[in-house]
């Protein structure tokens, strides 16, 4: 088997993406009129899963679940395979292989992943990965295929021909790297275009691997979303809906009464024009097959049938009388304006819940009693809630889920983290993932720490031996800044899912 040189030489950085996550594309279905497998008892395939930095949690979290990864980088697919061995799962496997050549054996799938390869391999590459989704779907399945778009790739192209044109195709993938930063320099002082000047400033903060992969590699082709509508339509697939973050989606005019079938031509077409007018660079599409029921266009009343989480805080004095913007901010640094007085609190509330989901019933419950609180509550108008809920589920302000899960544990006396977490952390070039699928930016103190979170130690305890670990590397703080950071991070695992129940309470130990 042959094995992709440039990714063994600068792996992809391996990466949870919390948009992957069987659950959430089960949500998004829901809100698409697409009912998907249960995520808590799937087969789950990812195609290009790189070291397994994604599917790893998947199966951790699901012990009921059954995943396959594939890859295609040696280097990639033997450090995920150890890491598997390490963590003990018996739920997951990856394989070093080509999914063009994929075993027949291999049986259905709930959920195909494929995030970063269709815009990235030949044209025979991408009907083959639609033909692995046309053969390997289950009957109500859905495959995650992400892909660059046309309309938002237009303008950046000329940076990407500039970056090739400039650089030694012939260098070892981390030179060309370092070729193409030079090259950015050069480019910045000669070029005026205020949207490449911005991607080159995200370039040159950027990951190698995505400058490398994204600019330099062979193939980069963005696709029109009609093309790749037709490419669907010809290998026996639909489109369901989309995954990624969206601040404008379709609503048809005079569809009152139309059968999905009636409306998909109509759905496919606004699709396509809502590219084009807001310069669209990305997509994150659902399929399913072509013989599944058909999806429609997202309907703000399936909102009902689904959960939510949320991890958001603003620093404004919450108005919860009067209709008018505030600002809530996600870990990542994303903005998500809020007028609704109800929609405010219910923000406050999913946060306070995080990383637990509130089933909608519950949401709208304790937003009342919120609002009554606050002698705010008026009559409350739950049709103008679930439209100002939409749009904040449809950007990923609010995550929509159809699993609960339950609320963080707390820190107790001897605080223990759970084995992925304690080997992400341990080990070099993993991220630490928490229980919402999303990446952890941790220090080296802060991955340190982590480490040391056996259940053998009290909080005082593990600020001391952290102050030895890091005085021992050079990191001299003083006894009283060490505990204050032990407890600031320790409440942050905590947030994040990944300290565990005490002894004798369910749950991954």
């Amino acid at each position: 088997m042959d094995t992709l040189a440039s990714y063994d030489e600068l792996p992809y950085d391996s990466l949870p993406l919390p948009e992957t996550q069987p659950d959430f594309l089960a949500a998004v279905a829901k809100l698409h009129g697409f009912d998907a497998p249960d995520p808590a008892q799937a087969r789950i395939l990812e195609l290009g899963c790189a070291s397994g930095g994604n599917l790893i949690p998947l199966a951790w979290r699901c012990p009921g679940s059954e995943c396959v990864g594939v890859e295609l980088s040696r280097v990639q697919a033997e450090a995920g395979a150890d890491f598997i061995r390490h963590l003990g799962l018996s739920n997951i496997r990856i394989v070093h292989g080509d999914l063009a050549a994929l075993p027949a054996d291999l049986g259905e799938f709930d959920y195909i992943i494929a995030h970063g390869v269709f815009s990235w391999v030949p044209p025979a590459i991408q009907r083959a990965l639609l033909d692995v989704c046309r053969c390997h779907l289950a009957p109500h399945g859905v495959a995650y295929v992400s892909f660059n778009v046309t309309a938002g790739w237009t303008r950046l192209m000329p940076l990407r021909t500039a970056l090739i044109e400039r650089t030694a195709a012939d260098l070892a993938a981390p030179e060309r790297f370092a070729e193409a930063r030079r090259v950015l320099a050069d480019l910045e002082a000669e070029w005026t275009d205020p949207v490449l000047l911005k991607e080159i400033a995200y370039l040159k903060s950027a990951a190698p691997s995505y400058l490398f992969h994204e600019y330099l590699a062979e193939f980069n082709t963005p696709t029109r979303f009609a093309e790749f509508a037709t490419q669907l339509d010809d290998h026996g697939l639909r489109y369901v809906g989309e995954a990624g973050p969206r601040h404008a989606v379709v609503e048809l005019e005079d569809a009152w009464g139309l059968i999905p079938e009636s409306m998909a031509g109509r759905w496919l077409d606004a699709e396509a024009a809502l590219d084009e007018a807001h310069a669209i660079r990305f997509r994150r599409a659902l399929i399913a097959r072509a013989d599944a029921p058909c999806a429609q266009p997202p309907q703000a009343d399936a909102l009902r049938q689904l959960a939510f989480h949320a991890d958001l805080r603003s620093d404004d004095e919450i108005d919860l009388e009067a209709m008018g913007e505030q600002a809530f901010v996600n870990p990542a640094g994303g903005a998500y304006p809020v007028a609704h007085p109800a929609m405010k609190a219910a923000a406050m509330i999913l946060s306070a819940a995080y990383p637990a989901a509130l089933t909608y019933p519950e949401l709208l419950a304790s937003t009342k009693h919120a609002m009554t609180d606050y002698d705010a509550a008026g009559d409350f108008d739950e049709a103008a809630f679930r439209n100002a809920l939409f749009p904040l589920v449809m950007a990923h302000g609010v995550t929509p889920s159809v699993d609960t899960m339950p609320s963080a544990t707390e820190p107790i006396d001897r605080p223990r983290a759970h084995a992925l977490a304690r080997l992400q952390a341990t080990s070099p070039g993993w991220t630490v993932s928490g229980a919402r699928h999303v990446a952890l930016e941790l220090d080296a103190p802060g991955r340190i720490l982590l480490s040391l979170l056996d259940g053998n130690r009290t909080l005082d305890e593990l600020a001391i031996v952290l102050r030895n670990v890091l005085t021992d590397v050079g990191y001299e703080q003083t006894p009283e800044t060490v505990q204050a950071m032990t407890h600031r991070m320790v409440w942050l695992f905590a947030r994040q899912g990944l300290l565990t129940e005490p002894p004798g309470s369910p749950g991954p130990q």
